[in-house]
This record gives C-alpha cells, sequence and structure tokens, in this order.
C-alpha cells in the first residue's frame, strides 16, 4: 500500500480526530485519580451504586431502597460536607446482585471491579454492533475503524468513570437493533428488556412495535416477565415496592438534576428555572405521551422497520424523556451508525467517509462539555434525526446545482 494511499484526507481526519478524543479522555482519567488521591474525593455516582451493593450484600437485599439505609452507607464513604445533596440508587434491581457481588468494604477496589463489568458490557455492546455490521455487509476495515470510535465514544467513557451503568443499557439498545434489522423478534424483545433499566426509554421503544412487527412486542412482555420474576427473588416484595416509591419520590419536585438534561423538560426548565414543578410535569409528561403516540403513527404508516426508524425512536425518545442523564448518550452510537447505513444506503456519500460519524459525534459532545453548551447536544440529536428522516435534504447542493 502507497503513502498516498494511507494519507489520504479522511484517514487524516480519522487520525487527528481520534487523537483529539484520546487525550481528552486521558487528562479525564488524570482528573479522576487526581480528584481521589490529592483531594481525597470519591465518585459520587460510583457511591450511589456502591450504597446499593453494600446494602444488598452486607445488610438485606429487601432493603435495597431504604433510603435511609443508602444515605448511611454514603455519608460513612463521603468525605465530610461532601454530601450536598442525598442521591438514592432508583434503578431497578435488575444488575442489585452483580453490585453485591462486586462491593466489598474498599470502596477503590469495587469501584475498580464494577467499571471492569462495565467495559465488558460495552465489549458485548460493540460485539453486537461487529455481528450487526457483517450482516449488513460492510468491509472490515470500515467495522473496525467504527469499533474504534465505539471504543473512545465519549459518553461511554463517561460513564465508565462516574461508574454509571450505560454500557449495559447500551447492551440492551444494540441487541433490540440487531433483532429488528436482522428479524430476530426474541433478540430485539429481550433486548427491550434489558433496556427495562431505564424503564422510561424501554416504554416509548417497546409500544409501537403493537401496531407492528407485534411478536417483537410478545417477546418484550415475556423477558420483561422473567425479568420481574428474577427482580421478585433478588429483592423480594418488600423491596420491588420500596422501588416503586423510590421512583414516585424521583419524579417529585423538579426532579434530580433536570436542568442539565438535553430533554424537553430540561430546556423548560433552564429557560423558566421559577416554573412550577405541576406544570413542569404537566407539559414534561404530556410530551412524553404525544411522542409515544407519534412513533406508534410512524411504525403504522412504515411499510417495514428499519434504520430509519429505529433512529428516529431513540432520538424521540432521548428528547422527550422525563428523565435522560449525559451518561446515557452513549446510545447516540446506535443511531450514529445507523445514520451511517441510511446516507450509503442512499448513495450520499462515500462508505468511507460515512464511519467518520460516530467519531464526529463524540467530539461535539466532547466540545459540548469542554464550552459548556447544552444546545451541541440538541445540535446533535436533530442532525440525527434528520439525516434519518430525509436523508435527501443533504442534496440540496445538487437540486441548486440543477436550478442553476
Amino acid at each position: 500500500m502507497s503513502k498516498k494511499h494511507i494519507l489520504n484526507f479522511r484517514n487524516i481526519l480519522l487520525v487527528i480526530g481520534l487523537t483529539f478524543q484520546f487525550v481528552w479522555i486521558i487528562s479525564l482519567i488524570l482528573a479522576k485519580v487526581v480528584s481521589q488521591v490529592e483531594k481525597k474525593e470519591v465518585g459520587l455516582d460510583f457511591l450511589i451504586y456502591y450504597s446499593a451493593g453494600y446494602i444488598f450484600h452486607y445488610d438485606s437485599p429487601s432493603q435495597l431502597y431504604d433510603l435511609q439505609l443508602q444515605h448511611q452507607v454514603q455519608a460513612s464513604i463521603a468525605p465530610p460536607g461532601s454530601l450536598e445533596r442525598f442521591y438514592p440508587y432508583n434503578h431497578p434491581p435488575i444488575l442489585a446482585p452483580l453490585l453485591g457481588w462486586v462491593v466489598t468494604n474498599n470502596f477503590s477496589l469495587s469501584y475498580i471491579r464494577w467499571v471492569l463489568i462495565l467495559i465488558l458490557f460495552q465489549g458485548f455492546s460493540l460485539g453486537i454492533l461487529i455481528r450487526l455490521m457483517q450482516y449488513l455487509k460492510w468491509e472490515k476495515k470500515d467495522i473496525w475503524l467504527t469499533v474504534l470510535s465505539g471504543v473512545l465514544f465519549y459518553p461511554a467513557i463517561v460513564a465508565f468513570i462516574r461508574g454509571q451503568d450505560s454500557s449495559f443499557f447500551l447492551l440492551g439498545v444494540c441487541l433490540w437493533v440487531l433483532g429488528v434489522i436482522t428479524s430476530s423478534d426474541w433478540a430485539a424483545g429481550l433486548g427491550l428488556a434489558l433496556v427495562l433499566i431505564r424503564p422510561q426509554i424501554a416504554l416509548v421503544l417497546a409500544l409501537p412495535f403493537i401496531f407492528k412487527r407485534r411478536r417483537v412486542w410478545w417477546w418484550f412482555m415475556l423477558w420483561g416477565f422473567i425479568i420481574l420474576v428474577l427482580s421478585y427473588l433478588f429483592v423480594g416484595p418488600a423491596g420491588l415496592l420500596g422501588f416503586v416509591k423510590v421512583l414516585i419520590l424521583a419524579g417529585q419536585g423538579l426532579g434530580f438534576e433536570v436542568d442539565k438534561m438535553a430533554t424537553l423538560m430540561g430546556a423548560i426548565l433552564r429557560w423558566v428555572p421559577g416554573i412550577d414543578p405541576g406544570l413542569l410535569h404537566t407539559i414534561g409528561y404530556s410530551g412524553y405521551v404525544l411522542a409515544i403516540l407519534f412513533l406508534c403513527v410512524v411504525w403504522i404508516k412504515s411499510v417495514s422497520i428499519g434504520f430509519k426508524q429505529i433512529n428516529i425512536a431513540i432520538l424521540t425518545a432521548i428528547l422527550f424523556a422525563p428523565h435522560f442523564h449525559g451518561h446515557d448518550l452513549t446510545i447516540l452510537l446506535v443511531p450514529a451508525i445507523g445514520a451511517a447505513c441510511i446516507l450509503a444506503g442512499n448513495n450520499i456519500l462515500d462508505r468511507k467517509y460515512l464511519i467518520l460519524i460516530p467519531m464526529v459525534v463524540s467530539i461535539l459532545l466532547i466540545i459540548s462539555d469542554m464550552v459548556a453548551v447544552i444546545f451541541i447536544v440538541y445540535l446533535v440529536i436533530i442532525s440525527l434525526a434528520i439525516i434519518s428522516w430525509r436523508p435527501e435534504m443533504l442534496l440540496w447542493h445538487r437540486k441548486l446545482g440543477k436550478m442553476v
């Protein structure tokens, strides 16, 4: 292979983009290490998971959602004065036994073990995406370059650093997409059931299948029932009742850090900080319901369900979810790859450039954090939606040329 062929424009962009991401990620990791070693700080995100794992391991699984007990565990680990606000563990008990196995009295080692498990989930997710791209006849080098972008995908790295379980969330989304594209309804249903780790997103993605590809819905119901039974076995009736109470608590007032979310409710709260919580919830949950109805209509009117519908569903779920933190934007990796497939299918851009889309999305999300401008996240979501819904709009320059 000639030097000229290696140093083409695409590869130069790829090297610059990947280098920028790598340097930024290393800086984040070093900052994390310094804060823990020199400043004696603990990761407040993982502290939430630690308290759940500690209770499951050392106390009783049925007390997993005992808020007073969670607060006691967190206060015993966090430095004095660092817990300005108590954040409860409010995720479904799907991963509770795993947390109980990971967590010991050593907070730092518990964090390391948990991050390794999260990286394993990320690896499984990328493995599913590899299988998907192979099914779609992607060239091997394009697959591995896309996977490299997935390894460095910024929200995933943020989730690892914080100790958030977003990679398990991504695993469910990837399995759902693979099942839908390959007509493996049982796999699509299982993926949706795993997405129940974020129930507000699972509901948006699952309900449209009542109207098309209904077998996916029934598989989702079956797998979901199995997960419910397992959750009952994990934490018992008292634990499940505690989970419901925590969800109700999380929805009271203005919610937990909603103003930092790239959602409809987040935008409203930033524009009108003093808005009445009741009005905020009325607008936000109305938008959430309308989003579900919109996707049901899309499913009904679609001849088949492909990347167009999948991308619109994921992006709509993010925008209108009542609760969606930045680290969960790791699922944007899927519509980024979906957008590449859509553009390639419409012969709008050469695939060798399309594999840059996940990297571009990742870089834009980094810039959004660097300059603290959340509008960039909305811009990314809306851009991916336009590409997915009306890819021909990108051909405006060709149409203009014909008119001239």
